[in-house]
């Protein structure tokens, strides 16, 4: 920006094929000229705020004139030609509005200009305007904060900053290998069990990337896992890929394609029926609802987990971006931490919290009640694994009733108790988590086919069993 005491400009010839503007020609006095380039992915509301830097050199100024000046040179990055001018028409509109006489050099044209500067201290100023990157809530076309949006009621007061689980899914979490510094090799299965049953639901192996979310939980969790199905999704034409996260377990999922809410909700209902059904829809998109700064147009609907301790974890989304249809799923990790909430809230409605076989870090406990009954364990340990089951054995070194409470509380689907009657009758004590209160002796083949059965019906590649 540069006060001048005389400026003149007029159009020479075309610059580009078919310019947006007319020629014309301008001389004016004492004026401030803004010289302005339009980069790719400026939004038109920033010309308000141009305008107003304009207005405001000009007002230390002492002047009333303001010109706008299309300069192209000062960015390698232009906005395409027409989305160019409409701003800069849109920034002398502003200009007018607030009373001043204003004049716009012609866009798309070479140019012949002359100018005269004062040489004043204050006489030239540059200022580089960006878009806030947000987030934000837009309601009737106004820009809310998150937090005014959750007072208003138009946010969900779980979306405020802070860790969704309480004490108690934290330490069954860490059970099951997923602990605050990262993962565990047992961490690591699980999530792995949840990227393949998320291909296999999405329709094929995905190939991998970087770019996933860099944040998980409150408001800027749920703008970092948009943005990165949204990068992810604005060039997927076919297929899926995976975002690997910075955050352990973190990765999302994303296919092209939308496949719908209620596929969604029907995806997740096999990881848990109780977080599937008790999910909240949020609408986020470039122009209403939950939005944050993006340079192409988007419509999601997000789908957020309410936890027991009143907090929020985004676990799916679908929509479109550019154009582009997409569904998404994950990040994993709140999958996974959704699912164990919702169990610990079945448990308090007096059910015996699980997750489901496919999913579960160690499928099958194998429990000698003493150590005679060690060799009939093993082969009974080698058989499940052979059937391709998660399986490990824990010795008689401790109490029965201890080893069978730590498989309890490490929710292990299956524990099998072999004694002395079972291994003299090749049988197996058999409890199995979903079926609550329930223990049964079968024969040892019967429960080896059972398994292979789980094994066959479980989504995605099998895992051998964490050392």
């Amino acid at each position: 920006m540069i006060h001048v005491s005389e400026v003149k400009f007029w159009a020479v010839e075309e610059a580009i094929e078919s310019p947006p503007d007319p020629p014309s020609k301008f001389e004016g006095r004492d004026c401030v000229v803004g010289f302005i380039s339009v980069e790719e992915g400026d939004a038109p509301d920033l010309a308000r705020q141009a305008a107003l830097e304009i207005a405001e050199h000009a007002r230390r100024s002492g002047v009333k004139c303001a010109v706008v000046y299309p300069f192209a040179h000062l960015s390698p990055s232009l906005a395409p030609p027409e989305q160019a001018a409409a701003i800069l028409r849109r920034v002398e509109d502003e200009l007018k509005a607030m009373g001043f006489s204003t004049a716009r050099a012609p866009f798309g044209w070479y140019k012949g200009f002359t100018i005269t500067c004062p040489g004043h201290p204050a006489c030239e100023l540059s200022r580089t305007i960006t878009a806030p990157r947000g987030p934000w809530f837009i309601a009737d076309g106004k820009l809310l904060s998150p937090k005014e949006a959750i007072d208003s009621g138009l946010m969900p007061r779980e979306l405020e900053p802070g860790n969704p689980w309480d004490n108690e899914a934290i330490g069954t979490m860490e059970k099951l290998g997923v602990t605050s510094d990262g993962l565990t090799r047992l961490g690591e299965v699980m999530m792995e069990s949840l990227a393949s049953w998320a291909a296999e639901r999405l329709g094929g192996e995905p190939r991998t990337s970087g770019g996933g979310p860099s944040e998980l939980y409150g408001v800027s969790g749920l703008a970092s896992i948009l943005r990165s199905c949204l990068d992810a999704a604005r060039y997927l034409e076919e297929g899926s890929v995976r975002l690997r996260s910075p955050v352990p377990g973190g990765d999302v999922v994303v296919k092209a394609g939308d496949v719908g809410e209620e596929e969604l909700v029907k995806a997740l209902s096999e990881v848990s029926g109780t977080m599937a059904k008790g999910l909240t829809w949020l609408d986020a998109s470039s122009d209403r609802g939950f939005s944050v700064n993006y340079d192409v147009q988007y419509s999601v609907r997000l789908g957020v987990y309410m936890s027991r301790s009143k907090g929020a974890a985004a676990v799916a989304a679908h929509g479109s971006v550019r154009g582009n249809q997409f569904t998404c799923l994950g990040p994993l990790r709140l999958i996974a931490s959704s699912a164990v909430d919702a169990g610990l809230r079945e448990a308090e409605a007096g059910s015996t919290p699980s997750l489901p076989f496919w999913m579960a870090p160690l499928q099958a406990a194998v429990v000698p009640v003493k150590e005679q009954q060690t060799q009939y364990a093993e082969e009974l340990l080698s058989e499940l694994q052979a059937a391709g089951a998660r399986a490990y054995l824990d010795p008689a070194s401790k109490s029965l009733g201890a080893r069978i409470r730590s498989a309890g509380k490490a929710w292990v689907p299956i524990i099998a108790v072999v004694g002395e009657k079972e291994a003299s009758s090749r049988t197996v004590s058999v409890r199995r988590r979903w079926r609550q209160g329930e223990q049964e002796v079968v024969p040892f083949d019967s429960l080896i086919n059972e398994v292979q059965q789980l094994v066959a019906q479980s989504p995605g590649r099998r895992f051998r069993a964490p050392e």
